[in-house]
């Protein structure tokens, strides 16, 4: 039975919370500072779309530039991994098998069959290929608030920190009419129709993820990680002065990687509603759908600030990682194979990270001051 304290605590965090929902069109405005151009024929004039003449005026935001030769790589490769030489310091394992074995059928063959996914305000789909592959699909469309190329910066710097919870991503470019015709529902095929974002020639833009076969709800202790019984659960396991039980550590560990995760790439979306999953067995949580993350806020949107702030423990090795990330390694690893993006986050965005990973480092050190290091990073 929930303490009525707790009770009262999370009532007055659901106003934040509401009052941050409120406040969604300030937020867009925010997001239209990193809005991709779309600008990706070489004449360099805008999509003929409906916000084309709406941003034909305001001048597009600088593209992440490609490090000096000399750049330092990340420290150290993901945990569990040695990276051969020709294996990009930003991949790792996911599932216990390499990123790039798991990219590599998702990046050339035909589309054999699509399927539109429920949930949500932006376009995602399923797509079946020849190859027997599958995977989630996000193409630019005409919500700003989800920008495709934000999925592959997340998972990217997922695997820089050390962690293998984000699905592998990588960019592709796709025939418009192929998406649509492979859409079985006339009703899916009006709304991509209707909310696609398809360049001049014909063709979009999209993000793919590799598909993870089954997912379920993440729970602790019974309950529904993302309910209010369970951030009561887990924010009383993170808290200063609180044991974690022996059978839910694994899972609080993960939620714990989670929240400074999701602060650190400005993720508001994780917390909306049915968007904290686990592996059929509930023992692994995925950080998914991240296309609403980023933007140019250096102390973070008000949610991902308080589901960061609800921890006061944390893992050794991913602060670690997170203390030493510096520009030159962001640019680095947001720079090659990004095709057919110009860019996957713009100098603002990277700058945010940073700004938001010191935020983050004041907050920890902080708690290290007061509690204790040990009593602080206390998973491995």
């Amino acid at each position: 039975m929930r303490l009525r304290s707790c009770v009262a605590i999370e009532l007055a965090v659901g106003t934040v919370v509401a009052a941050a929902c409120a406040g969604a069109a300030m937020w867009g405005l925010s997001e239209l500072r990193a809005l991709d151009s779309r600008e990706a024929r070489a004449d360099g004039m805008p999509l003929a779309s409906a916000t084309a003449t709406a941003t034909a005026t305001r001048s597009r935001p600088e593209p992440a530039r490609e490090p000096a030769a000399d750049a330092a790589p990340p420290a150290a490769a993901p945990v569990g991994e040695s990276h051969p030489s020709d294996t990009p310091p930003w991949m790792g394992v996911f599932g216990g098998k390499p990123d790039q074995a798991l990219l590599a059928p998702l990046r050339e063959t035909a589309i054999t069959a699509v399927k539109f996914n429920r949930g949500g305000t932006s376009i995602s789909l399923r797509f079946d290929f020849e190859n027997g592959a599958r995977a989630a699909c996000k193409p630019s469309q005409i919500h700003i608030h989800s920008q495709p190329r934000r999925e592959i910066a997340a998972y990217r710097i997922n695997r820089l920190l050390g962690l293998s919870s984000v699905p592998p991503a990588v960019g592709r470019r796709f025939r418009f009419s192929d998406i649509v015709d492979h859409l079985r529902e006339p009703t899916h095929r009006k709304r991509v129709i209707a909310e696609g974002a398809p360049e001049k020639d014909g063709t979009v833009l999209a993000e793919l993820s590799w598909w993870i076969p089954v997912l379920e709800e993440a729970r602790i202790q019974g309950f529904a990680i993302d309910s209010t019984d369970g951030v009561v659960t887990w924010k009383r396991y993170l808290a200063q002065g609180r044991p974690v039980p022996e059978d839910a550590t694994g899972i609080v560990s993960q939620i714990s990687q989670l929240v400074l995760f999701d602060f650190v790439i400005n993720n508001a979306d994780r917390w909306s509603g049915g968007n904290v999953k686990a592996s059929e067995d509930g023992r692994v949580l995925y950080f998914m759908d991240n296309t609403m993350s980023f933007g140019d806020d250096d102390n973070g949107h008000t949610k991902t600030r308080t589901y960061f702030e609800r921890a006061q423990k944390f893992s050794r090795s991913m602060v670690a990682r997170l203390r030493t990330l510096d520009r030159e390694e962001l640019q680095e690893a947001l720079a090659t194979d990004i095709e057919p993006f110009e860019y996957l986050l713009t100098d603002p965005e990277i700058k945010s990270v940073l700004a938001r990973r010191d935020y983050a480092m004041r907050y920890i050190d902080h708690l290290i001051e007061v509690h204790g290091e040990e009593a602080v990073l206390v998973f491995p």
